[in-house]
């Protein structure tokens, strides 16, 4: 319902006024009455309303300084102007300063009345749609600044100084919040589903909600007056949500508090703990700092031997470091993505549907989802593998060899040792199946291997150069500018 203030002096006018239409049947309600201007706009400071009607010609303000002031607060709200016939002067000032409307007071109907009200409604409803990409976009500021733990503690607090809100959050600077993180996944909410999911809070007190997903977690903001008690703990929430929530919050602490339920939401994401958790009786922790490419390397590494049981074993290692460092899930869920990204990137086929990761609602459904994909992945990689087209078994033993340990010392004389061969024959011979050398076939699979980890890794430079077999940077930098044009730096950029 869109909210109305009646601004009138005559108590007979305004009771008139409330008389003549069904309100509700046209998407209004009348939520204030003020007996002058003044009186008016401390109404309309407190809270927000989306139409005032007043009179022109009051005392101590006229309903013209009232639009003017409300104005000049950058209030959005709609006017329309009740006048007598002597007010045209007042009338134009009003419509110059944006009011939608004026009614005579002596020819006033119900159909004038609905007619402005009808026009009205299609405004408020434009300009709500407007104003909701606004304050998700607010939202969504502070919610980039919560998920990026790149991003440093100053860097944050100069973004926020910059950042103005939108008008729909700044008239409820007065209110205070109740916030509500749901671990939802992916499951789509109908409108009005978070009333039934937050069963424990009582929407009544609310002056506006407002809804922000992002990786499976949507947060319910309430907005209400200071000292209502919008949260009743003796009523459960719709079994099967883990649900964190922090009530009596004031604007300025809307950031921290959320960062705060956020990471207080490890109960629920590691333990799998259902119902409504208030963040004050959560036990504090804080994360502790995890860096994912040291086993992350690893698993590239066993998934180009296809050793699927080193890489399950790396993933469960992965999972339980992170819940000993008490990840976010939030973070958890950007490392999985980028663990599932980059086994993605091995094989380049197919999609990849970071939905799943997004959607789980636990630690353990996000590692069942990451093994899953691991399976795929794998299944695809095996097919994908550089196919031995050579009709010369020995030397295609010495293809396999070099495409699974790469990184290892290898040489004519080592490879022809291997297969018991005279040096000089076998490297004549490979040139012969492969129409390249058995050095310059050694050197292209690790500059494949390079190109992939400069661009879908952030191992330095040093690091892939001995991943790959170079246990010398400068050689690996010639041989890397030799094949592709750029050196190593160049190309990562």
């Amino acid at each position: 319902m869109w909210k109305v203030l009646l601004v009138e002096d005559e108590l007979f006018v305004r009771e008139s006024i409330k008389m003549t239409v069904k309100w509700e049947e046209h998407g209004f309600t009348v939520a204030g009455e003020a007996n002058d201007g003044e009186e008016a706009l401390q109404m309309l400071k407190s809270m927000p309303y989306d139409l005032v009607i007043t009179d022109i010609k009051m005392p101590i303000m006229d309903g013209v300084e009232l639009l003017k002031q409300a104005r000049a607060l950058d209030m959005k709200c709609k006017f329309v102007m009740l006048s007598c016939l002597n007010e045209f002067e007042y009338v134009r000032q009003a419509l110059e300063y944006g009011a939608s409307n004026y009614i005579l007071k002596l020819s006033m109907s119900i159909s004038s009345l609905v007619d402005s009200l009808s026009k009205i409604k299609g405004e408020l409803e434009q300009q709500s749609q407007y104003a909701d990409q606004k304050v998700n976009l607010f939202y969504g500021q502070i919610w980039r600044r919560i998920t990026e733990p790149e991003q440093d503690e100053q860097e944050h607090d100069e973004q926020a100084e910059k950042e103005k809100p939108p008008a729909a959050i700044a008239g409820l600077r007065e209110l205070t919040l109740t916030l509500a993180t749901v671990i939802r996944g992916g499951e789509r909410w109908a409108a009005g589903d978070h009333k039934r999911v937050l069963s424990f809070l009582d929407f009544r007190f609310a002056e506006a909600v407002h809804q922000y997903h992002g990786y499976g977690l949507t947060t319910v903001f309430v907005w209400h007056r200071p000292g209502s008690q919008p949260v009743d703990e003796a009523a459960a929430p719709s079994a099967g949500y883990a649900i964190v929530y922090a009530t009596d919050v004031p604007y300025s602490q809307l950031e921290a508090q959320w960062r705060r339920i956020i990471q207080q939401s490890w109960l629920a994401w590691y333990e799998g703990a259902a119902g409504a958790l208030s963040a004050d009786r959560i036990e504090p922790r804080e994360s502790a700092p995890y860096f994912s490419w040291r086993k992350k390397r690893e698993l590239v590494s066993s998934f180009e031997k296809l050793d699927e049981q080193k890489c399950d074993a790396l993933i469960d290692e992965i999972w339980r470091e992170m819940q000993r460092s008490c990840l976010s899930p939030v973070h958890v869920k950007k490392i999985a993505a980028d663990i599932d990204y980059t086994l993605y990137s091995m094989i380049q086929k197919g999609g990849s549907h970071p939905s799943a990761i997004h959607d789980a609602r636990t630690h353990e459904e996000l590692k069942q989802a990451i093994r899953s994909r691991l399976r795929h992945y794998l299944d695809q990689y095996q097919q994908t593998r550089p196919a031995i087209l050579t009709d010369h078994p020995e030397v295609n033993k010495v293809i396999a060899y070099i495409n699974d340990r790469y990184d290892t010392d290898i040489s004519v004389k080592s490879m022809a040792a291997m297969i018991a061969m005279d040096e000089n024959y076998f490297s004549t011979l490979f040139k012969a199946k492969t129409k390249e050398s058995l050095i310059a076939y050694v050197h292209r699979v690790r500059m494949d291997k390079a190109m992939f980890y400069l661009t879908q890794t952030d191992l330095t430079i040093n690091q892939i150069s001995e991943q790959i077999g170079y246990r010398n940077i400068n050689y690996f930098n010639r041989v890397f500018k030799r094949i592709t044009g750029a050196t190593p730096s160049q190309y990562r950029e």
